[in-house]
């Protein structure tokens, strides 16, 4: 039997409801995933789109009630398990989500891994959450956001009112897009290197741009990067834009010594083993 994983704050809204899933392109997989169904107020309108809709739902006295309620609807598929240790579909999918705010940052990072097969991701979250994924210049960017767009879009979509949902939640929401790109930015290998790059430069903890590039690149280099692209050498890591992060990335993969490129290597993917191991206390401490 599933126990309830995490706690939600569910729209009373229908009307909100369906303006939400007017921003919704239903036409980039056959496959709809709703993450955290609860009332079925959201899963009532993605039954209507003639799709297979997949509901993971971790409470059990809520999938009970889901049960029946859809019990003669064909096109639905009601799963009871945590989302975050849900096996996702081998085939494209868009996924639809009034995300539970505690865990948010790994449900994304679920949806949006290497092997996901997600088109886009359509989720109600914490409106603070929503614009550090969005990154600068909105907000101050986390890693998490620029590893993000190398192959996603991220755009905030809608603001929600608080009044919309019961319980009433302490945090404003917002409806938030997570597409990928028709036209990667970068290959493969480049994708790699680029997200070592970025994981080396973040772990050096320097908050100035000048100081982080330094630790890979000469003064000149520096400097020259810096007055090319018109950032001020004090400029905070947080603060730079991704398109930014894209053009100094070129200018090292060109210029920078062989040397400092074998220092970055491997940075990414030690980032997701110390994440794995993470997971795997957490998980063993919930168990406990």
């Amino acid at each position: 039997m599933a126990k309830l994983s995490y706690s939600q704050n569910y729209i009373n809204n229908k009307q909100l409801i369906e303006k939400l899933l007017m921003f919704v392109d239903f036409n980039l997989a056959d496959t709809i995933i709703e993450i955290g169904p609860g009332m079925g107020v959201i899963t009532d309108e993605l039954i209507q789109h003639n799709k297979e809709v997949v509901a993971v739902e971790a409470d059990q006295k809520l999938f009970s009630k889901l049960q029946k309620r859809y019990a003669t609807v064909k096109n639905l598929t009601l799963v009871n398990t945590d989302f975050l240790k849900y096996l996702l579909p081998e085939k494209p999918f868009v996924a639809v989500s009034n995300v539970p705010f505690n865990i948010t940052a790994n449900l994304i990072r679920k949806i949006t891994d290497e092997k996901s097969k997600l088109s886009v991701a359509y989720l109600i979250v914490q409106k603070e959450a929503a614009i550090k994924f969005v990154g600068a210049p909105y907000a101050h960017s986390p890693l998490l956001s620029h590893l993000l767009q190398i192959n996603f879009e991220i755009r905030c979509l809608m603001d929600i009112l608080r009044t919309n949902y019961s319980p009433r939640p302490r945090f404003d929401t917002t409806f938030l897009m997570i597409k990928r790109r028709e036209n990667p930015i970068f290959d493969e290998p480049e994708a790699v290197q680029f997200k070592n790059f970025l994981v080396y430069i973040f772990e050096r903890r320097k908050p100035q741009i000048k100081d982080a590039l330094k630790s890979l690149m000469s003064n000149l280099q520096v400097k020259i990067i810096l007055s090319n692209l018109n950032i001020p050498a004090g400029t905070e890591i947080k603060k730079i834009m991704f398109a930014d992060w894209v053009k100094i990335f070129n200018t090292f993969v060109h210029h920078a010594p062989e040397k400092s490129k074998k220092i970055i290597s491997g940075s990414y993917a030690k980032l997701l083993a110390e994440q794995l191991q993470l997971k795997k206390i957490n998980r063993s401490r919930a168990d406990t």
